[in-house]
């Protein structure tokens, strides 16, 4: 079927879907302060946030536009920030956070949370758990779990803040929603506006006390985050050393986020920031995926003839190869055979992954 342009604007970006696929939000504009909502079939277009009408300091920027599981539900954050005294205004110190969520059918919206405090290093302050029934929240040096408005686990971690600016932990819930893992900043302070340098992982059960992962070296901050956490949030790649000093080379580290057990991993650094389920991690958690090689979490180790691409399923990945004519080619790869092969002469177009009969795309 011929593609259909579902907008005419001509001014609509980052778009996001629905966990069923029925629903898109977009930005529609240069500022992030218009938010659109549109059925994937086209129809019904509609303004379902817009900055100007929420109340004074529920206004600004709006951020981290995330559907709640199996809805559609659309949670985010609000920024309204006060600059530096003749400072950039991507480099704010003192922001007003909100949450709000919206219902993107009916465009029903209500405040979830306001008055929180953040900084432009940020671009939200809520994780939301798998099961949709618990919101995470970070500000002023300790972790709230809300259900709804109301919170319900109070100060589930709390960690020190950075100074001059505060670095929110970052949170990554346990796939069953029983907890969740934060990478919370160990320095005392941080040059204005940047990220610290040096982190610890904690893990917080519901209903208990968190717990620092005794991880055997120092999360280091080089370019990036530099840390990855698997799927079942099992094990962690992550930049380090370990004693510490941020002067010394970092080196490329496994960590068993159960027993904290830690070993080094040679010539490998492109450890990336993980979103919520990392794309190099295989689905079942078993594998990483660098650049021209699988890195398995037993030390099993698989060459790649090209550059990885991503996950089809868990035994099998595409990758990119440089064919005739300089053009790039995608192919299959699938762990314990060999690469499915190419029909000769033809050119795979990057823009496609051509999936055998046999695997559901």
């Amino acid at each position: 079927m011929p593609p259909i342009q579902l907008t005419q604007s001509g001014k609509d970006r980052d778009p996001i879907i629905s966990y069923d696929g029925k629903k898109i939000v977009f930005y529609r504009g240069k500022e992030n302060d218009n938010v659109y909502s549109i059925n994937s079939d086209g129809s019904q277009e509609q303004l379902i946030i817009k900055s100007e009408s929420l109340p004074v300091l529920g206004q600004g920027e709006v951020k981290a536009l995330t559907f709640k599981p199996k809805t559609h539900y659309l949670l985010f954050n609000t920024y309204l920030c006060n600059p530096r005294p003749n400072g950039p205004s991507y480099n704010a110190p003192d922001c007003t956070v909100g949450i709000y969520e919206v219902n993107t059918d009916s465009k029903e919206l209500r405040q979830l949370i306001a008055g929180l405090s953040g900084n432009t290093m940020h671009e939200r302050n809520f994780e939301i758990s798998p099961d949709g029934k618990y919101i995470s929240v970070a500000a002023s040096g300790h972790i709230n779990i809300y259900v709804g408005n109301d919170i319900v686990y109070q100060n589930t971690i709390i960690y020190n803040i950075t100074r001059p600016d505060e670095f929110l932990p970052l949170q990554y819930w346990l796939p069953d929603s029983s907890g969740l893992i934060a990478v919370i900043a160990t320095d005392e302070y941080n040059e204005p506006g940047t990220a610290p340098s040096t982190y610890a992982a904690y893990r917080y059960t519901i209903d208990s006390a968190a717990l620092q992962i005794p991880l055997g070296a120092t999360i280091m901050q080089n370019s990036g985050c530099n840390f990855s956490f698997s799927p079942d949030r099992n094990w962690i790649y992550f930049i380090g050393n370990e004693t510490g000093d941020r002067t010394a080379m970092p080196t490329l580290f496994l960590g068993n986020l159960k027993d904290g057990s830690t070993r080094a991993i040679e010539g490998e650094f492109n450890v990336d920031c993980p979103t919520s389920y990392s794309r190099r991690w295989s689905p079942d958690s078993r594998y990483y995926a660098f650049e021209k090689k699988l890195v398995g979490i037993d030390g099993t180790v698989i060459p790649i003839d090209g550059h990885f691409s991503g996950w089809i399923d868990p035994s099998h990945y595409t990758y990119k190869v440089m064919g005739e004519l300089s053009l790039w080619e995608t192919r299959i790869g699938e762990i314990g055979g060999e690469s499915i092969p190419i029909p000769e002469g033809f050119v795979w177009p990057s823009a496609f992954v051509i999936l055998p009969p046999n695997i559901e795309p």
